[in-house]
């Protein structure tokens, strides 16, 4: 799925899961990675929105590269974008810009599901 709701980033590019797996194409270590990437998400989500509520830097920053940096690593291109937003405003500590960017966290966390759903369906 490469459609785009972040500008310049895809919502999915399943080229990164096909990297992890190596030469030989381990289709069941994608197949349990993108469902792990999928279990923790909702959690991910919720533990940015509650730190940031809470108004605590340092905990909501932690929450912010756990997801940044496991959604680099599989391909959600929008959520790995979202996150460098994120980290850019924590480490800034500007919290207010942080909250607002985390907005669109929600809506672009189903479209990443969505698509990893669809990855494994293939």
């Amino acid at each position: 799925m490469s459609e785009t709701h972040e500008p310049g980033a895809a919502v999915f590019d399943p080229n990164a899961v096909v990297s992890l797996t190596g030469d030989a194409g381990d289709a069941a270590f994608a197949s349990v990675f993108v469902d792990k990437f999928r279990a923790l998400l909702p959690h991910r989500v919720r533990r940015i929105a509650t730190t940031l509520g809470e108004g605590d830097v340092d905990e909501a920053l932690d929450a912010v590269l756990s997801l940044r940096v496991s959604a680099c690593l599989i391909g959600a291109g929008e959520l790995c974008l979202l996150g460098r937003t994120l980290e850019a405003h924590l480490r800034r500590l500007d919290l207010p810009r942080a909250r607002i960017a985390a907005v669109s966290l929600g809506s672009a966390a189903d479209r990443a599901d969505a698509a990893l759903g669809d990855f494994l369906a293939a």
